[in-house]
């Protein structure tokens, strides 16, 4: 069934666009939110480039990075931040990488807002649209194909690894029972990723570069 996505009226009109073009929405409204860029039911949305995210964590331009994810949280019950971007390498934006991987963790494990690394804006659209749907779905709704997001009640790291291009619920199972804190997953090598049953090399690479970038 299509839904409904409302999108800031503050936003680019490429996003406006991106979510028009989605197959499974079904009308966009451009209008002034009280928080969150996307918004779809009860699920409120975050976007962030990877400038936007850098500049709001250290404070250089508009609000406080963690004050907008607060706003987010307050105002709906399904909140998430979602990087139009992968996690950078050392010295992108001028902030370290560590940094930005901290404060991902910190939001998704202290503030329970998972931060979910998208490569490009449809992509972003796309994940939101899933999130969106898997939040209004019954539980007797068949499971979403391979790639898609993991369980409503999953919980906030097994969601933010199901979301991770390529690793399906059954891989988000296996990386949540390896590493049920996002911070030791981040500290993870490819090597030890492919320790993972169903993680090979592929997978395991496109993992890390989902949480730091190329590089």
């Amino acid at each position: 069934m299509p839904i409904t996505v409302a999108v800031d009226d503050r936003e680019p009109a490429a996003v406006a666009e991106a979510v028009r073009a989605h197959p499974d929405v079904g009308a966009a409204e451009v209008s002034r939110l009280v928080a969150g860029d996307l918004v779809a039911g009860e699920v409120g949305v975050e976007r962030k480039t990877l400038r936007d995210y850098a500049s709001a964590l250290v404070g250089r331009s508009g609000p406080d990075l963690y004050d907008q994810v607060r706003r987010l949280s307050e105002a709906y019950a399904h909140p998430y931040v979602l990087l139009e971007g992968e996690l950078p390498a050392d010295g992108d934006e001028g902030v370290p990488a560590a940094a930005v991987r901290g404060s991902a963790a910190s939001i998704t494990a202290r503030l329970g807002v998972p931060v979910v690394p998208c490569s490009d804006l449809e992509r972003l659209v796309d994940v939101a649209v899933r999130l969106a749907r898997k939040h209004v779905e019954e539980p007797s709704t068949p499971a979403p194909p391979r790639g898609s997001v993991t369980a409503l009640d999953a919980p906030t790291p097994k969601r933010m690894y199901g979301c991770i291009d390529g690793v399906g619920p059954d891989t988000a199972d296996q990386l949540y029972e390896a590493y049920p804190a996002v911070a030791d997953l981040l500290a993870a090598s490819p090597e030890e990723l492919m320790a993972v049953d169903g993680v090979g090399p592929k997978r395991a690479d496109a993992i890390y570069s989902a949480f730091r970038g190329p590089g």
